[in-house]
């Protein structure tokens, strides 16, 4: 696996100087089990895993689940660390570079930074840099997403990153107590 690492400086006062991006590899498997636990708990609309459902994998299970999110660049989860070795974010990407048809649309998706950490300009920093990679590495010309109609924080993020919305998916994901819609939206690269 290429190594693909990035340390931002820092461009305001919220952004930890400290912040570095990279894929996760092979050695973070358990710094990923406990971010995913823990996005999993906290935001449920926005994985398509279910927090018990996850949980009760054994651990060959999840690490085989985790070994297929270490094919940087075309499927990957690229990680925010704080300290060398703390996740706090991470956001998900994969193209299906085998398929010539459809090879220029890449995917993100399952993006989440810890509660402790939000309002830091992590996630941002991390969608940008996932959409220079699939632009300038992979040579995506367009990203699609879907982000839940009620969570209003990565919405705005996305529209801000100059994502748009293409249509709605309703009743997405059924969660306890009712159903989820999603927008579906792209980036043109």
């Amino acid at each position: 696996m290429t190594r693909f690492s990035l340390t931002f400086a820092l461009e305001n006062n919220l952004t930890p100087t400290n912040l570095n991006l990279r894929p996760i590899e092979i050695d973070d498997f358990s710094r990923f089990i406990k971010l995913q636990s823990e996005a999993l708990l906290h935001a449920p609309e926005v994985f398509g895993s279910d927090y018990h459902w996850f949980e009760s994998l054994s651990t060959v299970s999840k690490e085989q689940r985790y070994e297929k999110y270490l094919n940087f660049p075309y499927q990957y989860l690229l990680g925010a660390f704080v300290d060398e070795n703390t996740l706090v974010g991470m956001v998900g990407f994969s193209v299906d570079n085998s398929q010539s048809k459809t090879r220029h649309k890449g995917k993100l998706w399952g993006l989440f930074v810890s509660p402790n950490h939000r309002g830091q300009g992590i996630a941002t920093k991390l969608v940008e840099t996932l959409i220079s990679t699939a632009r300038d590495v992979v040579q995506c010309e367009q990203i699609q997403l879907t982000v839940g109609t009620e969570n209003q924080a990565s919405y705005l993020l996305y529209l801000r990153l100059g994502f748009t919305v293409y249509g709605t998916e309703r009743h997405s994901m059924k969660l306890v107590g009712g159903y989820a819609d999603e927008f579906l939206m792209v980036k043109f690269l």
